[in-house]
This record gives structure tokens, sequence and C-alpha cells, in this order.
């Protein structure tokens, strides 16, 4: 008879008969944290091994900060040096040249881009910056989902995808750190109240108590999606609080992986 997922939490057993993805995750090292074994791939593997996670989608820190172009490479090397349990995210750094970002694209393009990565704030500019357009047009033209740090720009987050979903009516706009203390879950569950196309992201230290069980209340466990931030946060408190969560099993699948099989077509 199989456990319940509450019941493979308290025994520390790895989670069996379940698809665990991780939705949000980086590599490599980090000026900001210190991070084990220098976030390299296998030790993030191994990690994932422990805990019975199947497959984590992946931002090198040195594509969100200073070498965008490097850190993709690193991103699809791990890809091919772990093929089906790690995935890359496309970083653009829209401070570069259109032309630059465009022949970025078109460098990964025929390996196949899953989706895109922002992080304006380590970019120093906001998501409406016209050095995203060469993205927001290939993520429409493919139907292709965009994890965004956050929807930063003039009139906040509301604002922001009321008219990045008018320009784009097939991008999926996942908001990363949704559930970062108790106003920054109200807020989230109010962007995806208003907006079909918006996802909420798990990712990060700051769940509070009751924190996920709220979001579901609100907008449902379809679109909610489980990340760690692994490899600079344990991905240990973190799959541990969603398989404690006071949810069904069925809805604790659902944002554990199913959700993001999904959303990514994986």
């Amino acid at each position: 008879m199989s456990m319940s997922l509450l019941e493979y939490a308290r025994t520390g057993t790895p989670v069996e008969e379940l698809f665990i993805c991780d939705a949000h995750a980086h590599m490599g090292p980090y000026f900001n944290f210190l991070v084990n074994d220098e976030g390299s791939p296998g030790a993030m593997v191994r990690s994932m091994d422990r805990l019975g996670i199947d497959l984590s989608i992946v931002s090198p820190h040195i594509a969100i900060t200073c070498d965008f172009r490097e850190g993709n490479r690193h991103a699809y090397e791990a890809a091919e040096q772990f093929p089906g349990r790690i995935l890359p995210f496309v970083v653009v750094n829209p401070n570069f040249p259109a032309a630059e970002t465009e022949a970025e694209i078109a460098r990964w393009d025929a390996k196949g881009i899953l989706a895109f990565k922002f992080h304006a704030s380590l970019h120093g500019t906001d998501t409406l910056n016209d050095g995203y357009t060469p993205a927001y047009e290939y993520a429409n033209a493919h139907s292709l989902p965009i994890l965004s740090h956050s929807w930063s720009g003039a009139g906040g987050p509301l604002k922001v995808i009321e008219t990045l979903s008018g320009r784009y009516p097939n991008i999926q706009f996942v908001n990363a750190h949704s559930s970062s203390g108790w106003s920054v879950i109200d807020a989230s569950c109010e962007l995806a109240e208003r907006f079909e196309r918006v996802w909420l992201d798990l990712t990060g230290s700051r769940l509070v108590y009751g924190g996920v069980e709220r979001m579901v209340a609100r907008v449902g466990a379809e679109r909610i999606l489980w990340g760690t931030d692994s490899p600079f946060i344990d991905p240990r408190p973190g799959l541990g609080r969603m398989l404690c969560a006071d949810l069904t099993d069925e809805d604790k699948r659902k944002i554990l992986g199913e959700n993001a099989r999904g959303l990514y077509r994986l």
C-alpha cells in the first residue's frame, strides 16, 4: 500500500509514485550567497536523487547577473550532461542591442527553447524594457511561458501584465516568489485572479504557515508551481513544507509537478 505524501515527509523517504519538478532552480556559484559545491550540475542532481526530485529547470547565476550568453551555454551543457534531469531556461539581458538578443535566441532555437527566464532587477531595469521585445515576440510566436523574478514596471504588476497580455496573447506569465509573506501572497493571488494566464511560483524561503493553503483556496491548485531556488537554497525545507501542507494529495501532485508538466510540455 503506497504511503500518503505526508507520510513520505514524516519518514524522510524519497518520494515515489510522484513526478516532482523543481520549476525554478539556478546553477553555479553566486556572488551574494554561499553555494555548496559551487552549485555544480552533478551536486544538484545528487541532491535531487536524495529527495526524489525528477527534474529541475535552471537559469545559471551567471546568466541572470553578468553574462547571459555564457550562462545559457552552461545550462544547455548541463542538460546534455544530465538528460531528463536538468532543462534550461533561456535568459536574455534587455540592456543589450536587440540584434544581439535575437542572435542569442536563434542560437538556441535549433536545440529547442523551453521557456525564458527574466531577472529585470539584477539587470537593472523592468519587464517593460523594449530590450525584452525579441524574447516576448519569440515566446508569443511559439506559445512559451516566461518566468520572471517580478513583473515590474510603471503602474505595478497588475498594469504590467495587463499591458503584456494584451500585446502577447499566447504567453503564459509565471510570477516568481509569489508566496514570500502575506502581502505578497495576497497581491499575487489578485494577479492570478485577474489574469487567467498568470501562474504563481512558490520558490523562496519565506512561505508562511498556511500560505499555500490560502493560495489554493483563492486561485485553485492548477496554476501554482513548486520551485526551490536551488542550489543556493536547500530544497529540503521547501519540499517538506509542500508535502506537509494541509491540502489533498491530488492538489500537492499538481503543484509539485503535474502543473509544470503541462505548462512546459514535459
